[in-house]
C-alpha cells in the first residue's frame, strides 16, 4: 500500500471513501482490481510508458498499443482499485459480449486508425467506418456509432457528429439487447451539450421522455437539458418552450409559470439572442403569459433589445413589449398591470413621468443601433414608440442621445427615427460636429425642407448630401431635388472659390470634382456658374503657393548627386541615421549631412535580369548589407565578403519585407552599427529584421511596438538588445505630464533625434541639440496639439486633416507647413497651412516602382524626395531666390502662366526675367515646374467650361 492511499485511509475513513475518490488499495470490495502496464517501444529505446489499466479494459490498451508498435506488455499484482468507468465502445463488448470481444477489439483497432482521418478527409473516415460497421453484430451499432460520432465532434465536425448519433438511434431499433435509459439519457445529454443533436432527434427524445412512467421527472430532465445546453453556448431549438410546456402539463405544473423560471434562468445568457427568429415568433402565445407575469423578464428584454444589431424583427418585439406592459417599467408608473385595462397604449400613456431618464436612454439606445449605413430601415413599429414614450422623457431629464455629442463622435443618426422623436415632442439632446445623417433620401421635398430648416439638425443634414468625391452620378442625380438646391450650390460655390483663391493643390482637387461633377442643365439654375467659371487662371493659387515656399527651396547636396547616378526606372532609400543609403539594382552609394561616406557595386544574381525584384542595401559599420530576394530564393551578403552568400528564415525575411512603411527614423547605435529589428548588427551578422520607428534622445534608445494592438515605447538595452518591460520611462520630451486630460501620445508620428555631429539646425526645427516633434491626439474631441523641440506649437482642431509628421521652415516665410505623407509607396508628400489646413502644394516620391521617375511638377527641382527623418538634413539652396518668391506679386504670376502657356523655353526664360534673384537652377526648375501645373489646371478649366456650354454633350 502506497503513502498516499494510507493517508487517504487515515483522513477520509477506510478503502472507501477512498475508492470513492479514484483509487483505493488492491481488494477493496466494489473495485476493479488495476494493474500497472509497462510498455515498450523502439523509439523510445530504455525509456518505457507505463499505464495504469483497470483488469477488464487491459485487452483494448493492449490492442491499441500493439498498433501502434508497442510491445506486449510486463505486468505485475494489482496496484490498485478503482471504478470501473463509463465504457463506451469497444471497451463495452469486452464486458457485456464476451463471445463477440476479438470482433470488437479488432474493430477498436481499425476504429483508432479511421479517427486519424476525420479531421482532415472526412469522408473516406465515414467510408472506413462504414466497412467496419459491416463487421459488427447488431448490439454493438448503437455505441458503435456513438463513438464515431464523438470522434467527429472532437475534430469540430459537429453536423457529422449529430448524423452519427442519428444512426445509433437507427442502430437501436435492430438491437435485441435492452435500452438502460439512464446511459441513454447520459449520451442524449452528451450530444445536445456539444451542439451534435439535430431537431430530430430532440424531438424523439421528447417523444421518449413523454413515454416515461414519471412525468415530473422527465420534464425535469428535458428542462435541465435546455437549460445546460443554452448556458453553455448553444442557443435553444426552435421548439423548445413548446415541448417544454407539454411536459409540464403532464406532470401537473403551470406552463406559464415554469416557461417564466426557465425563460429567467436563461435571458442573460448570450446564446439565447442567437436563436432563430422563429424560437420567437412561433411560441408568441407560451411567451406573453410568461413575460407579463415576471418583471425581470420585462426588464431584462427591454435593454437586451437595445444590445442587440437591429435586424427585421425589431417590429415584432415592439409590439411584444407593448402587450408585455414592459414599457411601463421604463417610466416606473402604472405598472405592469396598466397594459392589461384597454389598450397597451392608455397602459403606456397612464404611466406617470417619474424615472423618464431611463425612458430617454433606453430609446437613445434603442434609436442609435439604426444609425450605422449597414442598418435597415426603421420598422414603423418602433416608430411609434416615441409617441408612447414623450410624456416619460420630461425637458429637464435625460434626452434621447444619437451618439455622445462629441467632436470626435463621427456617429451616424437615422433621419427617420430623428423626425419621429421631433414630431412627438421627445427633448433631443445637441448633435456633435462629427454627426452625420442617413436615411435622408426618402424625404419629400417638403420634409427636407422643414429639416434644413431646423436650426440644429439643418447643418447636420447638409454636411450628409453626398459631396461627390466618389460617386459622381449620385450627386448628379441629387440636382433634381428641388429642397436640395442650397445645399448643392454651396457644394459647387465652395469648389469654385477653391479653385480662384486655395492654394495650388486645393485648386486642384476642387477643378477634379467640378469636372466629375458638374453638367451643362446646371448651368440653368445657376446663370452665374457660366461667369464665375470663366478665366479660371489660376493666378491667385499659384501666387499664395510660391509666397508660402515650396520643396525646391531646400536641398541636399549630396542626395541629389547620388540620385543624378541611379540608373534605370527604380531606386531606393534606406536608413541608417544618420545615414541614407540610395540605391537601385546595381549601386549603392551611403551619405551623411556632410557627404558621400561610401559606395558600392552590388552583385546582382545571375536570374535577376529575368524577374521583377526588391533589392536592399543598409549601412552598417562601414560596409552595406545586401539583400537580394529573386524568384523565391534569398541570397544576401555584406559588402567586404561578397562571396559569402547567406539566407535566413522566411519568419524573418518578411518580417523586413512585409513591415509597413516607416518614416526613416532607424538609428545606428554608438558603435556605428545600425539597428535590424530592435537589436544591432554585429559584423557579418546574418540577420534580418523590421525596420520599425525608433526614438533617441542621445543616450538611450527607444522602440515603437504595436503588437497588442497599442501603440507602446520600450526602451532597448543595448547590451542584450533586449526591450524593457511596457510602462517603463519614455524619453523626458514624451512624458505624461504634456498630456492633457483625454489626449494620449501619437507616436507612429512623433520623433525624437540627437543632432549629427556638425549640424546646427533643420528645417523641421531643432534645439541646437536635438530634433523632434510631439504629436498629442485627444481622443475626445479629435484636435491634435504638435509641439517642436524648438517651441513651435499649434493645434490642428480636427475639422480637416489632421495627419502631421513635420512643421516645415522655409526662408523668410512667417509660419511653417504642416507636412504629412511621403511615407510610403505612392504616398505623396502634403504641404498645408498650419492654421486652416489649406493644402498648397504636394509631391510623389517617384521611387519604388514608378514607371516614370521624372520629378514632380510641384518638386521638380527634387529628383529624390528623402524619408521624412531626413528632410532635417536639407537646406536653403538659394536664400535670395526663396526672398524673391516671398514677395511675388500676381502680376508677375500672371506673366509667368502667359509664359507657360505659349512654350517650355518661354516659361524659362519668364523665370529668368521676372525673378532675377533667383539664381540655383533646380530652385528656377521648381518654380517652372509650380507655374506648370498651374497653367495645366488653367487649361483644364477652360475645357470644362466649354463641355458645359454644349447642352446636348453635358448631360
Amino acid at each position: 500500500m502506497t503513502r498516499d492511499m494510507r493517508d487517504v485511509q487515515r483522513n477520509d475513513g477506510g478503502p472507501a471513501s477512498a475508492l470513492a475518490a479514484g483509487l483505493a488499495p488492491p481488494g477493496t470490495p466494489g473495485g476493479e482490481d488495476v494493474t500497472a502496464r509497462r510498455y515498450g517501444h523502439p523509439y523510445l529505446g530504455a525509456r518505457p510508458v507505463v499505464r495504469l489499466t483497470a483488469r477488464p479494459l487491459a485487452p483494448i490498451e493492449d490492442r491499441l498499443l500493439a498498433d501502434l508498435g508497442y510491445t506486449a506488455p510486463d505486468t505485475g499484482d494489482p496496484v490498485a482499485a478503482g471504478h470501473l468507468p463509463e465504457l463506451r465502445y469497444p471497451a463495452w463488448a469486452l464486458v457485456h459480449d464476451l463471445a463477440h470481444a476479438e470482433a470488437a477489439l479488432t474493430a477498436g483497432v481499425e476504429m483508432a486508425r479511421a479517427g486519424r482521418l476525420v479531421g482532415p478527409r472526412p469522408g473516406p473516415a465515414l467510408d472506413d467506418f462504414q466497412r467496419i460497421a459491416a463487421t459488427l453484430p447488431l448490439d454493438h451499432l448503437p455505441l458503435f456509432w456513438e463513438e464515431v460520432g464523438r470522434m467527429f465532434v472532437a475534430a469540430g465536425r459537429d453536423k457529422q457528429g449529430a448524423l452519427m448519433f442519428g444512426r445509433a438511434r437507427a442502430a437501436d431499433r435492430h438491437a435485441t439487447a435492452g435500452v438502460d435509459p439512464a446511459g441513454r439519457r447520459a449520451v442524449f445529454l452528451e450530444f445536445a451539450l456539444a451542439g451534435a443533436l439535430s431537431a430530430k432527434d430532440i424531438k424523439a427524445y421528447v417523444a421518449e421522455l413523454a413515454q416515461g412512467p414519471d412525468p415530473l421527472a422527465a420534464y425535469r430532465e428535458l428542462r435541465d437539458l435546455a437549460v445546460r445546453r443554452t448556458t453553455g453556448g448553444l442557443p435553444p431549438w426552435p421548439e423548445m418552450l413548446k415541448q417544454l410546456g407539454k411536459l409540464a402539463k403532464s406532470a401537473g405544473l403551470d406552463v406559464a409559470t415554469e416557461h417564466r423560471l426557465v425563460l429567467e434562468d436563461l435571458v442573460d445568457t448570450p446564446a439565447l439572442w442567437r436563436a432563430a427568429d422563429t424560437f420567437w415568433t412561433a411560441q408568441r402565445k407560451l411567451l406573453v403569459p410568461a413575460v407579463t407575469a415576471s418583471a425581470v423578464l420585462r426588464q431584462r428584454l427591454l435593454w437586451r433589445l437595445a444590445d442587440v444589431p437591429p435586424s427585421d424583427l425589431d417590429a415584432w418585439w415592439c409590439g411584444l413589449l407593448v402587450e408585455t406592459g414592459a414599457l411601463d417599467g421604463l417610466g416606473g408608473g402604472a405598472g405592469a398591470g396598466a397594459a392589461g385595462e384597454g389598450s397597451a397604449e392608455a397602459g403606456v400613456a397612464g404611466a406617470g413621468a417619474e424615472g423618464g431618464g431611463a425612458a430617454g436612454e433606453w430609446l437613445s439606445a434603442l434609436l442609435c443601433r439604426y444609425g450605422d449605413a449597414s442598418a435597415p430601415a426603421v420598422p414603423a413599429e418602433l416608430l411609434r414608440l416615441p409617441g408612447l414614450l414623450a410624456d416619460r422623457i420630461p425637458d429637464d431629464g435625460a434626452p434621447v442621445r444619437f451618439g455622445s455629442g462629441a467632436p470626435g463622435d463621427y456617429c451616424g443618426i437615422d433621419a427617420v427615427a430623428l423626425v419621429s422623436c421631433l414630431e412627438a415632442g421627445v427633448p433631443v439632446a445637441d448633435p456633435g460636429p462629427g454627426a452625420a445623417l442617413r436615411n435622408w433620401e426618402g424625404f419629400d421635398d417638403a420634409g427636407l425642407r422643414a429639416l434644413l430648416a431646423d436650426e440644429r439638425f439643418g447643418p447636420v443634414l447638409a454636411r450628409s448630401v453626398p459631396q461627390g468625391a466618389y460617386d459622381h452620378e449620385e450627386f448628379r442625380a441629387l440636382w433634381g431635388r428641388q429642397a436640395l438646391r442650397p445645399v448643392l450650390r454651396e457644394i459647387v460655390d465652395g469648389n469654385v472659390l477653391r479653385v480662384r483663391s486655395g492654394g495650388l493643390t486645393a485648386a486642384g482637387h476642387a477643378l477634379r470634382w467640378l469636372e466629375d461633377n458638374l453638367r451643362s442643365d446646371m448651368l440653368t439654375d445657376r446663370p452665374d456658374l457660366a461667369a464665375r467659371l470663366t478665366g479660371l487662371d489660376l493666378v491667385t493659387p499659384l501666387a499664395r503657393t510660391l509666397r508660402a515656399g515650396i520643396l525646391d527651396e531646400l536641398g541636399w547636396a549630396a542626395l541629389d548627386e547620388a540620385a543624378a547616378e541611379m540608373k534605370g526606372g527604380r531606386f531606393w532609400c534606406r536608413a541608417s541615421w544618420p545615414v541614407l543609403t540610395v540605391h537601385d539594382r546595381g549601386k549603392a552609394v551611403a551619405i551623411d549631412p556632410g557627404g558621400r561616406i561610401a559606395e558600392h557595386r552590388m552583385r546582382v544574381p545571375s536570374e535577376a535580369s529575368r524577374f521583377d525584384h526588391t533589392p536592399r542595401a543598409y549601412f552598417s559599420d562601414g560596409q552595406f548589407l545586401v539583400l537580394h530576394y529573386v524568384n523565391g530564393r534569398q541570397s544576401h551578403y555584406w559588402s567586404d565578403a561578397p562571396d559569402e552568400l547567406f539566407d535566413v528564415r522566411p519568419g524573418l525575411w518578411e518580417s523586413l519585407h512585409h513591415e509597413p512603411a516607416r518614416p526613416g527614423y532607424t538609428f545606428m547605435a554608438p558603435s556605428g552599427r545600425r539597428f535590424m529589428g530592435h537589436r544591432v548588427l554585429d559584423p557579418h551578422e546574418e540577420r534580418v529584421g523590421p525596420n520599425g520607428h525608433m526614438f533617441h534622445d542621445g543616450g538611450d534608445f527607444w522602440w515603437l511596438t504595436e503588437d497588442a494592438g497599442e501603440p507602446q515605447v520600450r526602451r532597448i538595452d543595448l547590451t542584450t538588445g533586449d526591450l524593457a518591460a511596457p510602462g517603463a520611462a519614455l524619453p523626458d520630451f514624451f512624458d505624461p505630464s504634456h498630456l492633457g486630460e483625454h489626449e494620449r501620445w501619437n507616436f507612429t508620428s512623433s520623433s525624437l533625434a540627437p543632432l549629427p555631429y556638425g549640424v546646427k539646425e533643420s528645417p523641421l526645427g531643432s534645439d541646437g541639440v536635438r530634433v523632434g516633434l510631439r504629436i498629442a491626439q485627444d481622443e475626445v474631441t479629435g484636435q491634435v496639439r504638435y509641439y517642436r523641440v524648438d517651441g513651435v506649437h499649434g493645434v490642428l482642431d480636427g475639422s480637416g486633416s489632421t495627419a502631421v509628421w513635420g512643421l516645415l521652415d522655409l526662408p523668410g516665410t512667417d509660419r511653417p507647413l504642416v507636412l504629412s505623407g511621403g511615407v510610403g509607396r505612392y504616398d505623396p508628400v502634403v504641404a498645408r497651412d498650419a492654421k486652416t489646413g489649406e493644402p498648397y502644394w504636394h509631391a510623389e516620391l517617384k521611387n519604388d516602382g514608378w514607371t516614370s521617375t521624372e520629378p514632380d511638377a510641384m518638386a521638380a527641382g527634387t529628383r529624390l524626395i528623402p524619408p521624412p527623418a531626413f528632410w532635417h538634413f536639407l537646406a536653403p539652396r538659394d536664400p535670395a531666390g526663396s526672398a524673391a518668391l516671398r514677395r511675388l506679386t500676381e502680376d508677375a504670376v500672371r506673366d509667368l502662366l502667359a509664359a507657360a502657356a505659349t512654350s517650355e523655353e518661354s516659361l524659362r526664360t519668364a523665370v529668368g526675367k521676372l525673378l532675377p534673384d533667383v539664381g540655383h537652377p533646380l530652385l528656377a526648375r521648381g518654380v517652372a515646374g509650380c507655374v506648370q501645373a498651374a497653367a495645366d489646371l488653367a487649361a483644364r478649366g477652360e475645357r470644362l467650361l466649354t463641355r458645359l456650354s454644349r447642352p446636348a454633350q453635358g448631360v
